[in-house]
């Protein structure tokens, strides 16, 4: 989710030592071992559950208990899922910031290793920092931000987006244009790395259609003849779901991938913000979309603070802005480990309440469930933004307006603005208003909102249920992280082919 992708995250995870029972262990059963596994995780001790994990799953193994051993090994790779992105420790984390920042004191330094001022958390009594601690810091200071896009040479989004905002909105505008787009998907795993027999599950996101996102046309899904439910690219997410023999796999990687075309329309907002009519809370989208859920969580401690962001206000389309604004002026961008945050059931609104790290999946969530505390309709739809030059995952987030339909706002994007070397004052405001209602064509919806699952699910193999921007991976005759490895070797481009 957001701009990188977490193809480092299984090599990461499999430098975890899976180790042989612990001494003494072969006098505890399995299911005591299991048990005391659940404990240390309740201790806060993470590293000894995940040994203890895979040490239950071995004796489930040597008596048979097949459903107890993939149990065992599930409660094992959510613990591996902890320490995927979250690798540095206050050595290791210190030199990382040492290492960006040459100038930087040690005391400054230092002032980043501690609570509250990184993504840090404690397993086994040692604290472990999330390993993009040093962009953290460039994304939170603006001058370290514009000195690395004047290094660049460039303004990442607002260089290609803002010389076209207040342009002519004519046939040489691609800002106010539609585009059409091909797109190829591929998943490729090393053979030697899945089993020799069992069947390999593969959910793959496929766009939807909806009001900017049309003309929909999946050419190609190979290897076709282990399609299984035909490509869907309708209702609230997009997928094809295939089921692949592996004893008949013999090439050097198992290869799925899709072709398709489809074509975007920019998001242009033409309404008076006075004159917006009352909510009908009785309309079923109104009761789903300012309910809380898994990850636009709408906690006690979200909706005081959006009410005290909103103030006495009633009008829905300026609270929105308010909560917008809010945002833009509090919680900068960052890179946050979704890896540990799935591992750890944390609702990706919390995640960023509770710590002021968030990325476009974060700040999206965050979005609606603000909105959703104050009684406006909300959600996060995502898939990848295709700016020219910066294809890459992203959410953004909607709010509803009765008779004007999904309000399109992307807190992310327009965070960019302030890491502009190049950017005037009158350009920044221009471009962060743009981004308030409005929405730029380069973008590819696979789902409606953040926590719509694929038809697989729910599924206890699958962990990262709160996007699906990659495919979902599951092999039940392995005892490796498959899910990973379909995160860590899959890919989407697109190229525009739109006719001169």
């Amino acid at each position: 989710m957001g701009s990188r992708v977490l193809a480092i995250t299984f090599f990461l995870t499999v430098l975890i030592v899976i180790p042989g029972i612990a001494i003494g262990a072969s006098e505890q059963s399995a299911d005591e071992m299991f048990q005391q596994a659940e404990n240390a995780v309740k201790a806060g001790n993470y590293e000894h559950a995940y040994n203890l994990f895979m040490n239950a799953s071995e004796k489930f193994a040597k008596l048979g208990n097949e459903a107890e051993k993939k149990e065992a090994l599930r409660q094992a790779k959510r613990m591996s899922w902890l320490f995927a992105e979250m690798t540095l420790n206050r050595t290791s984390a210190d030199e990382t910031i040492q290492d960006a920042f040459p100038h930087f004191t040690q005391e400054e330094r230092e002032s980043f290793l501690e609570p509250g001022a990184s993504i840090q958390f404690e397993s086994d009594g040692q604290v472990y920092y999330f390993e993009g601690i040093a962009r953290n810091i460039r994304f939170h200071n603006a001058s370290l931000s514009q000195n690395y896009t004047r290094s660049l040479g460039e303004s990442p989004f607002i260089d290609q987006v803002s010389p076209f905002i207040s342009a002519p909105r004519d046939a040489k505008n691609p800002l106010y244009q539609n585009h059409t787009f091909q797109g190829t998907g591929l998943l490729s795993i090393p053979r030697d790395l899945l089993p020799d027999n069992g069947i390999l599950q593969v959910w793959f996101p496929l766009p939807v259609s909806i009001e900017s996102q049309s003309d929909i046309t999946v050419t190609s899904v190979q290897p076709e003849e282990y399609v299984v439910s035909e490509p869907v690219t309708t209702g609230d997410i997009g997928e094809v779901y295939l089921e692949i023999p592996l004893e008949e796999m013999t090439d050097d990687y198992v290869n799925v991938s899709v072709s398709l075309t489809f074509t975007t329309s920019p998001r242009i907002l033409d309404l008076n913000p006075d004159l917006i009519p009352v909510y009908d809370t009785s309309d079923p989208l109104y009761q789903r979309y300012t309910k809380s859920q898994p990850n636009i969580h709408v906690s006690p401690e979200i909706t005081a603070l959006a009410n005290q962001i909103v103030g006495d206000e009633t009008n829905p389309y300026k609270k929105a802005r308010l909560i917008y604004d809010y945002i833009l002026q509090t919680l900068p961008y960052s890179n946050v480990p979704h890896a540990y945050i799935s591992a750890m059931s944390i609702p990706e609104s919390d995640f960023v309440h509770n710590t002021g790290f968030g990325d476009c999946g974060t700040q999206s969530s965050y979005f609606a469930a603000l909105c959703r505390a104050v009684g406006i309709p909300a959600r996060a739809p995502g898939g990848y933004q295709i700016v020219p030059g910066h294809q890459g995952t992203h959410f953004w987030a909607e709010f509803y307006l009765p008779e004007y339909g999904w309000i399109p706002v992307d807190v992310t994007v327009a965070d960019a603005a302030d890491w502009a070397y190049n950017a005037t004052p009158e350009q920044v405001t221009e471009y962060k208003d743009f981004f308030f209602g409005n929405l730029d064509p380069y973008r590819f919806t696979i789902q409606t909102d953040v926590d719509e699952p694929f038809s697989g699910e729910p599924n206890p193999d699958i962990l990262f249920t709160a996007v699906h921007q990659m495919p979902a991976v599951v092999c039940t005759s392995s005892d490796s992280d498959i899910e990973m490895l379909g995160m860590a070797y899959s890919s989407y481009t697109f190229e525009d082919i739109t006719a001169e």
